[in-house]
């Protein structure tokens, strides 16, 4: 690892040793990430995952953090974050369409649209995470989702060092779902969003009719993934979760929580292992009184 700092070093790459993976987590769990590394260009993504790949260094790739935990025992690898990819965060980039990068939040993005008068985004203004995790899972609320708005991505193969675009009809969309998903190379860079002209009076309305029902229904207050599961076909997780008696079941520090069952928090003092081991148990319970099996939306990072 001495010589992946030494080529960080030499190619101006910004980066941390030892970082605390709680940092990293919405779930504010997780033990040590050996290197974190933040490139801000195009180029040094691509020198990047060159030296990674040809090293065979283990690495993961992060955006806000809202669907991994890292294990307690930490990651011996490099976290490579999107966050500071590029100077572009949120911008207009043709009539009616925004770009952003990939560690821009959904939040901002929601709120940029709303103040240039742009409907569209309304749903992702209570989205946690990232553009970029956003694409990845076609991220959605309210009856609205990534795959309505999005025209296209840039897009990095970081088994190839090289970027391109996908159209919006080649993400392979469906629910909680993208091409990016089945293909682990390829990682979001950029993102372009095509909206509708709209009153920013009667957006910022609709956005806080969506805040008003989070803040009513979930657990906010409390260190989590959002929600836990994806919607098994035909049922809503949280109901699953709740007539299994499972609302307000702890293991350790983690909660299924008592005002959404489809939330597993941190109720305080959890780690990484209580979560994953609070999240079998939910699937073993549902699976056995419902025959449904339950499909994690967190990634568990070893």
């Amino acid at each position: 690892m001495n010589e992946f700092i030494n080529f960080l070093k030499i190619t101006g790459i910004d980066f941390e040793e030892n970082v605390d993976g709680k940092k990293l987590c919405s779930f504010r769990v997780g033990g040590s990430v050996r290197v974190l590394v933040r490139p801000k260009t195009a180029k040094q993504l691509a020198a990047l995952y060159e030296y990674l790949n040809e090293n065979e260094i283990k690495n993961i790739l992060l955006g806000r953090g809202t669907n991994i935990v890292i294990s307690d025992g930490g990651f011996d690898g490099a976290a490579v974050s999107l966050s500071e990819l590029s100077s572009v965060d949120i911008d207009i980039n043709d009539e009616n369409c925004i770009i952003a990068g990939a560690g821009a939040s959904m939040a901002n993005l929601a709120l940029f649209a709303c103040e240039n008068g742009l409907s569209g985004l309304e749903f992702a203004h209570g989205i946690p995470g990232s553009v970029g995790g956003g694409v990845y899972m076609n991220a959605g609320a309210y009856g609205g989702e990534i795959s309505q708005v999005l025209k296209s991505c840039l897009v990095f193969d970081k088994s190839r060092g090289t970027l391109f675009v996908v159209e919006n009809s080649k993400c392979d969309f469906s629910y909680r779902h993208s091409v990016f998903m089945d293909n682990k190379h390829l990682a979001v860079a950029f993102a372009t969003f095509e909206l509708n002209d709209g009153d920013p009076d009667e957006i910022k309305a609709k956005m806080d009719e969506y805040k008003a029902k989070r803040v009513a229904s979930q657990p906010l207050e409390y260190p989590s993934a959002g929600s836990t599961f994806k919607r098994p076909e035909g049922h809503f997780a949280g109901k699953l979760i709740e007539d299994a008696g499972l609302k307000g079941y702890t293991i350790g520090g983690a909660q299924v929580s008592e005002k959404h069952a489809g939330f597993v928090i941190n109720r305080g003092g959890a780690t990484a292992e209580d979560i994953k081991d609070l999240v079998a148990h939910i699937q073993k319970k549902v699976k056995e009184k419902f025959d449904v099996s339950l499909e994690c939306e967190i990634e568990f990072v070893e």
